[in-house]
């Protein structure tokens, strides 16, 4: 009877000292429906649905990211329901769950494989004590008579060791191979079950909520937060069928993201803003002016001349790309159409560029890359060969793109694709200021180029306490092509960055040219070359200096 009165006495000091203990917390699931990616960072929307009672309500909406931006928080609601207050945490034990359907077949797999391994290393020790007991008794028996054992039961003893090693050792390398076998599959269901298990093992965010509802009523909810653990960037396919074809180009992105959730058929929408985080325009303060007191050290004066030519073009490392990705749409598996262009709406404000796509992607949390299509354009170009012997001895052609900036291009890597064959990969600056975009499509080995220096047009004469020594080079083009092709040709003459130092570009034996760039030095001859044909041009300069001092 006391016992019994014991036990009432702590139930009803629990209940009153945790009063609410029986009552559990009311857990709501979340759905991902819409992500908005931009270059750094993406905008997460959930939806989320719970009953609610008249008066005050408390909520657990779970499925959230665990890496979010608390500021951003922004909460939805319908039927006049008010958010009273809400708070973020995280949920480490989200990780406990049951083991979806692909983590338990391959735990059910290495079970199996383990166990086999077992089976299979018994029968190993098992053949290998035999062998070692099969080598022991042939050799108690060939040694265990004082006169020894006659001819005929010798060559018995040798032709039983003889059968039963073979069987044996041939079983022993069965077992070898089937264990190196079952090996390798555990390897292999090992690292894809730690792969599956990173996917899911993963902390939730959820997020608490206090309501007051105005009836009993149904709520609905929408959640949206930023996430910087997500990002997107554009590339470019650009095909070239042949040079009196249009050129296609092909928007394309990679979106990763590591945000602690799996994206499943999310509306996906990617912007090239990036959020400011908080930076603000920059404001003038004054500026006051005051006496330079240099301190003096021993600088080495840098005379390289950084610039660049409008053409001077260096062949990117080839990267060979693999076949198209496929695309799971709506459930169903198809292959990249053209149709891609009635899904993707394109818009533009003063700010950024979105792409809105009307389609349901499925990007996993693990950060890999997942690239969509996104639109198609297609351009004319003017193609034109062009070589600078000097710097490099082969023949590049090159497409040039008028107008460019009206296709709205991003900075970003191509591939160029050019009469069926990967040439390589380029770069659009989409900043630049050229009138013109060009694109290198590759040497062509059958313009050639050649740069020899003149020896009977160059001299070095002394004058005084100078050295003028004069330089000639003839530039020969030959078109071995059965059509006419327009060419471009550079070179470069030095340009003088002390007194003493006169350069002079001597143009009565220098071949005429289209255009030059003085800040540079360097000469441009553009022209049409016919089929077989060859042209000369000749580059001469003249460079006077104190003969007591090395120029170079």
């Amino acid at each position: 009877m006391k016992t019994k009165q014991i036990v009432l006495t702590v139930i009803l000091i629990a209940g009153i000292v945790y009063p609410g203990s029986a009552e559990e917390k009311k857990v709501v699931a979340s759905k991902l429906n819409e992500a908005t990616v931009f270059f750094r960072g993406a905008e997460l929307s959930h939806t989320a649905s719970s009953s609610l009672t008249k008066g005050e309500n408390e909520i657990y909406i779970e499925g959230l990211s665990p890496n979010i931006d608390k500021n951003s928080l922004k909460i939805k609601t319908t039927n006049g329901v008010i958010v009273s207050s809400y708070e973020y945490t995280l949920d480490y034990l989200s990780n406990s769950k049951v083991p979806n359907a692909t983590v338990k077949k391959l735990q059910d797999s290495i079970a199996i494989y383990e166990k086999k391994l077992e089976v299979i290393n018994t029968d190993i020790s098992i053949t290998t004590n035999l062998l070692a007991l099969l080598q022991k008794g042939t050799d108690k028996n060939v040694a265990g008579s004082e006169k020894g054992l006659g001819i005929d039961e010798l060559v018995k003893t040798m032709e039983y060791y003889k059968s039963k090693s073979k069987e044996l050792q041939e079983a022993q390398s069965a077992n070898n191979r089937k264990k190196q076998e079952a090996e390798q599959s555990l390897v292999r269901l090992k690292n894809q079950l730690n792969m599956e298990a990173s996917k899911n093992n993963k902390t939730s965010g959820v997020l608490k909520l206090s309501l007051s509802a105005p009836t009993t009523a149904t709520c609905n909810f929408i959640i949206s937060y930023y996430t910087p653990m997500a990002g997107w960037m554009p590339y470019y396919d650009i095909n070239i069928a042949s040079t009196d074809k249009p050129i296609r180009i092909v928007s394309k992105s990679k979106v990763r993201q590591t945000t602690g959730l799996d994206w499943e058929k999310v509306k996906l929408t990617l912007s090239t803003s990036v959020p400011s985080n908080g930076k603000a325009a920059p404001l003038f303060n004054a500026w006051f002016l005051d006496f330079y007191h240099p301190i003096v050290a021993n600088e080495a004066k840098d005379m390289s001349v950084m610039a660049q030519n409008a053409f001077s073009y260096e062949m990117a490392e080839v990267v060979v790309s693999g076949p198209k990705a496929k695309k799971i749409i709506e459930e169903d598996l198809r292959y990249d159409t053209p149709t891609m262009e009635e899904y993707i709406l394109q818009s533009e404000n003063e700010l950024n560029m979105v792409y809105s796509i009307d389609l349901h992607y499925s990007i996993p949390g693990n950060g890999k890359e997942q690239s969509i299509d996104l639109q198609t354009k297609e351009t004319t170009a003017e193609y034109k060969y062009y070589c600078a012997p000097r710097l490099d001895t082969e023949t590049y052609l090159l497409a040039e793109i008028s107008d460019w900036q009206k296709l709205n291009l991003l900075s970003a890597n191509a591939n160029i694709t050019y009469d069926g064959t990967y040439v390589g990969e380029s770069y659009i600056d989409a900043n630049s200021t050229q009138e013109k975009l060009a694109l290198t499509l590759g040497s062509d080995k059958r313009v050639t180029v050649k740069r020899e220096k003149m020896h009977d047009f160059s001299s070095t004469r002394f004058l005084g306490n100078d050295t003028k020594q004069v330089f000639t080079y003839k530039l020969t083009v030959r078109n071995n092509q059965n059509k006419p092709i327009k060419m471009v040709l550079k070179d470069q003459y030095p340009i003088s960055t002390q007194k003493s130092i006169e350069v002079e570009l001597i143009t009565k034996d220098t071949t005429p040219w289209t255009a030059n760039i003085e800040s540079l030095g360097v000469i441009t001859w553009e022209e049409e070359l016919k089929a077989g044909e060859t042209k000369e041009y000749r580059l001469s300069y003249s460079i006077k200096h104190p003969k007591n001092q090395e120029v170079r």
